[in-house]
């Protein structure tokens, strides 16, 4: 049997644009492209088509932008498309992932430890990642803001229109600094997002309106987010770990699994709010396997939806306290 030989086909660049003669560079969905951002790269440029390792994009703003116009000119989705983040990246820029751009992409950082790459956003006070598209993973990233930042916000831009539905926030990790506002901020009411084995730190703002993650406002949408996922995540020294603005917007018909919500040293950061679910419009919310720090009842800090008394808060991990949690430790009943 003769050996195989495989002939490395050749496509004609563009004069003046480094890597355009690599047609569509290596990829794992059948529509998709995968496209490199790595600004510290000797090769790195923002004339790039970025789809060459070794001539990657500046910024991620800048491979949005291609992969949007590379769906246009190819005329075809691009769904499943994958931007990768070079482990040695400090990212510093506000991105927006547009209405236009391709559905079901991924952002993943191809770091080889747990704090790399890097995300701060473009200004102290900034938002780093915004999302109006559905689909969007966002995978193995630090992002770190401070003085009054935000790390990611899902937006719902126009009633009825979820255009953050779907988002999907995996291994990352949130990091506050000791002046971060949100680390994940739903603005509107996307729904089946899930957030899966992150990690929220030190989102402070000493006036106990930081968040680790926060329904901050509904007025865009129909209602509050809900038949979303936290999963297997750890909330630690922030002023709040999760809950509603106001306690008057919130999540819905949501399963909380397998999170550790830590208690905070006092002379640290002091927790306000572990888990406020009292916002949510219609309630049926799941919450069962999770360690609870701190007090299980409403004056530590946990708040079941008042309106629906469906919420199901069993099989949790806590402090015996009277009524809600056995000599066990295990919840069996609402905060």
């Amino acid at each position: 049997m003769l050996p195989q030989i495989r002939m490395q086909p050749w496509f004609p660049g563009q004069m003046g644009v480094s890597g355009s003669d690599v047609q569509r560079g290596l990829r794992w969905e059948p529509q998709g492209i995968v496209l490199y951002v790595d600004e510290n790269h000797p090769g790195a440029s923002a004339d790039a088509d970025g789809t060459d390792p070794e001539n990657p994009l500046t910024t991620i703003a800048l491979a949005i932008a291609r992969l949007t116009a590379f769906a246009t000119s190819m005329a075809t989705s691009l769904e499943g498309s994958v931007i990768v983040v070079a482990d040695e990246a400090t990212i510093a820029e506000s991105v927006i992932i547009p209405p236009t751009a391709p559905k079901y992409c991924t952002i993943l950082g191809a770091g080889s430890t747990a704090h790399h790459p890097t995300w701060t956003a473009a200004t102290a006070a900034g938002r780093a990642l915004t999302i109006r598209q559905e689909g969007w993973t966002i995978e193995g990233i630090t992002f770190e803001v401070g003085a009054a930042g935000t790390a990611i916000r899902l937006e719902e831009v126009t009633i009825g229109s979820y255009t953050a539905y779907k988002t999907t926030i995996r291994d990352c990790r949130f990091d506050g600094l000791y002046g971060g506002l949100y680390g994940i901020d739903f603005y509107g009411a996307p729904h089946r997002v899930s957030i899966k084995n992150c990690v929220f730190l030190e989102f402070r703002r000493g006036d106990n309106t930081a968040y680790g993650i926060i329904v901050s406002n509904t007025a865009v949408g129909p209602g509050s987010p809900y038949q979303g996922a936290v999963i297997g995540c750890r909330f630690q020294s922030c002023e709040n770990y999760v809950g509603g603005l106001g306690a008057i917007v919130g999540f819905n018909m949501t399963l909380f699994q397998n999170n550790v919500f830590v208690t905070s040293h006092a002379a640290l950061i002091p927790v306000v709010l572990y888990l406020d679910l009292r916002g949510g419009s219609r309630g049926y919310n799941i919450v069962t396997g999770n360690f609870f720090g701190g007090v299980y009842t409403n004056g530590g800090g946990y708040f079941a939806n008042p309106a629906t008394p469906n919420s199901c808060w069993i099989g949790n991990f806590a402090e015996p306290t009277p009524i809600t949690v056995g000599d066990n430790g295990i919840t069996i009943a609402v905060p």
